[in-house]
């Protein structure tokens, strides 16, 4: 038995792959996979696990008749270890360009979603990839190149639930590349070379290539070290994502964020629960960087009315004390069109809904200005001038002179002083007379030339209730 085939027997008892478990394996046709294939096929005729392997192969079509012949050569192999094969082929570069999106990514985008296809089409629990120990330095020296934090720094993790029933697993993250080979050479395996490999216009094939050979003359056990590190950064991550985790769940406010729950919070901590925030809202974190998250922080402390655009047309606003996510380039709500608002008579104004009742005395109004909770309720002066009232929404710039104040007040300074979240200040209804003062708008005080006095002897009630409010 190879070292290969004992370090994979103890990871299949560490992530308990049982004989009744069906595994996915993704085979490019080179050495690593070779090898894991080979290996594990050897293990469940040895110890009848795991229950059944099915080969599965994406030829990208980025290679020419090198990628058919990868393709032909893994089904070859699939059907000398008499193992049920799944092949698809994609033009990964036309998709790449059609998108506009980096080749590199694409490529594992796909690859990983078809993988994902044919475990769910075989109804099986695994899926392994045979990313190795050689593969873990050169990602945690690529991640460090780029700056990347401690999660980043994990390199690539062992065991990711994909789903439900799925797992993506990495079962030779202890294994050498020469031990890889060892395992080729000592079971007489053939092989495919990928020349892209060779590629020094690639960082990873630079840092295998070049960096790596430079750190073993440091140290010979370079490639150790760092894996050794990316598990000790791994223990440390996984406490903080769960600290992480409970103070999202503290701040969350539906889909918003409260920014004093976030302020109380240690930075290192503050920065994951934005990342796992922007996660789930998203969908994931493709182009998120570590500028973006410190912009996002600023905003916790920063005044509201103030945004941070994301990649990909997203973008965090500050709103009083919550920080919201949105598409940046969505389609603006459209403007209500403005309607007449006649007493006795019930208008839908957006998600508001308005009645007037007019000429009412100060007996029955103290059984209508009760009201429901979540209602908005505004009483007026009784006068001619209510006569042709109209529902629009704000114009740029307009003020008033609100009750209780002396001097005109902008509508977008009440509105901010009311707390009138500004993706909803475009939309939300002003009460105007048919001249255009403005009379009232809900969640804001009434104008003072309509409030009424004591020595009014009638008066009128607009009740405005909106949707979602108890």
């Amino acid at each position: 038995m190879t070292k290969l085939e004992k370090k994979l027997r103890a990871a299949l008892r560490q992530i308990e792959i049982g004989a009744q478990d069906k595994v996915v394996v993704a085979a490019s046709g080179g050495a690593d996979s070779t090898a894991l294939l080979d290996a594990l096929a050897r293990l469940r005729e040895r110890k009848g696990l795991p229950g059944a392997i099915i080969v599965a192969h994406l030829n990208h079509q980025l290679r020419g008749e090198e990628s058919d012949e990868d393709e032909r050569f893994v089904r070859e192999l699939a059907g000398q270890l008499q193992l049920p094969v799944s092949v698809e082929s994609i033009a990964v570069a036309e998709r790449a360009a059609a998108e506009k999106q980096n080749l590199e990514a694409t490529a594992r985008r796909l690859r990983y979603g078809f993988l994902l296809k044919t475990a769910n089409e075989q109804e099986a629990d695994f899926i392994f990839t045979a990313h190795t120990q050689d593969d873990q330095a050169e990602t945690v020296l690529m991640r460090l190149l780029r700056g990347s934090g401690a999660e980043g720094l994990r390199g690539i993790h062992r065991v990711i639930e994909l789903n439900e029933k799925v797992k993506l697993v990495r079962p030779m993250l202890g294994v050498t590349r020469a031990e890889v080979i060892e395992h080729c050479e000592h079971c007489r395996l053939a092989f495919r070379a990928d020349s892209s490999n060779l590629s020094m216009d690639f960082t990873r094939n630079r840092i295998r290539r070049e960096l790596l050979p430079m750190l073993r003359t440091f140290n010979p056990r370079a490639e150790e070290s760092l894996a050794r590190a990316s598990g000790l950064l791994t223990e440390d991550e996984e406490f903080l994502q769960r600290v992480a985790i409970e103070l999202l769940a503290g701040s969350r406010d539906g889909s918003h964020l409260k920014a004093e729950t976030l302020r109380t919070a240690h930075r290192a901590i503050t920065r994951r629960a934005l990342r796992l925030w922007l996660r789930a809202e998203r969908g994931d974190l493709r182009r998120i960087e570590a500028s973006h998250i410190a912009a996002i922080e600023r905003l916790i402390n920063g005044r509201s009315g103030r945004c941070v655009e994301l990649p990909e047309g997203w973008m965090v606003s500050r709103e009083f004390d919550h920080l919201r996510l949105s598409r940046a380039v969505e389609r603006p709500q459209d403007s209500p069109e403005p309607v007449e608002l006649e007493a006795g008579q019930r208008r839908n104004f957006g998600d508001f809904s308005f009645v007037l009742e007019r000429r009412i005395g100060k007996e029955r109004l103290k059984l209508e200005t009760r009201g429901g909770a979540g209602s908005f309720i505004a009483v007026l002066r009784e006068c001619g001038d209510l006569d042709g009232l109209r529902l629009r929404t704000r114009v740029a710039g307009e003020a008033y002179v609100p009750a209780g104040s002396r001097r005109a007040i902008k509508l977008k300074t009440l509105m901010i002083r009311n707390k009138i979240p500004v993706s909803q200040r475009d939309v939300h209804p002003v009460l105007a007379t048919a001249d255009g003062r403005i009379v009232w708008s809900p969640g804001l005080p009434v104008a003072r030339e309509f409030a009424p006095d004591d020595r009014d002897g009638e008066r009128a009630l607009v009740v405005v209730q909106k949707p979602g409010k108890a």
